[in-house]
């Protein structure tokens, strides 16, 4: 109960107006960015960013596994960006104070194995040793972490058909190991119309997402000529997306305190 009490003064503090002064006194609020490819942001070009996502955001940190540095979309990922590019100023802007980031991707990933909490030296692991290192960086104090995650479980049936399971045990870790009980969890559902014979059992996943947590709805999202990777302008998109969601979860767990 204490613990729930502190991250709902926080999000009260958050949502109201603040001074800088107060906000300078206060713990970073951070946000987990997780997940594959599409988290990676391997098809999104830099060059198509609009012009007010170029360049450093005022009110946007990131940590890069040693510090924390001023966020922008060009040191995010070296072939591209994800959507925490537009989550970080949307949030930021709804919140109206400085807000971090910590992103943890890589392609080609599947919840069962990759990002498995029980397998040791796993993605997953990383993360976690990630978000400590941020912790010792300077006080922070998590409050969500968004997850664009499911094609590579998809290609299987096992890690199709366990991926419901898979999903829940990963965000009781999470919240476990993060020592969050209280995060707020929120993924993208996998984008109907993925090529099938790639991907024969996304339905499988989807249908895990949309019964297991908070998501946000992909597709109308603008994706690649391979029909599985967002644009510039999808990833840009998805960002909005998850800012609005977690936003609202937030409101609402305000409300209920």
């Amino acid at each position: 109960m204490k613990r729930l009490s502190t991250l709902l003064t926080l999000l009260l503090s958050i949502l109201g107006t603040q001074t800088p002064s107060q906000a300078a006194d206060e713990p970073l609020p951070v946000f987990l960015c997780v997940g594959g490819s599409n988290m990676s942001g391997g098809r999104s070009k830099l060059e198509e960013l609009p012009k007010e996502l170029k360049g450093e955001q005022a009110k946007a940190l990131f940590f890069d596994g040693t510090q924390w540095l001023p966020l922008s979309a060009e040191k995010m990922n070296k072939r591209g960006f994800g959507s925490e590019v537009s989550f970080a100023a949307s949030m930021s802007q709804k919140l109206g104070r400085t807000i971090g980031i910590i992103k943890h991707s890589s392609h080609g990933t599947s919840l069962d194995t990759v990002w498995s909490p029980v397998t040791p030296d796993s993605l997953y692991w990383e993360f976690i040793r990630k978000v400590e290192a941020a912790r010792k960086a300077r006080p922070i104090t998590i409050i969500g972490l968004i997850m664009v995650q499911g094609s590579g479980d998809s290609k299987d049936p096992k890690k199709a058909e366990a991926y419901a399971a898979n999903l829940q045990a990963w965000i009781q870790a999470a919240r476990k190991d993060l020592q969050t009980p209280n995060l707020l969890f929120v993924c993208s559902r996998l984008r109907a119309g993925q090529p099938k014979e790639k991907f024969p059992f996304a339905h499988l996943v989807r249908q895990a997402q949309e019964n297991g947590s908070e998501f946000v709805d992909c597709d109308a999202l603008e994706v690649g000529d391979d029909e599985v990777h967002f644009t510039a302008k999808g990833q840009i998109d998805l960002g909005r997306l998850f800012a609005d969601k977690l936003h609202t979860m937030m409101s609402k767990a305000d409300g209920h305190r």
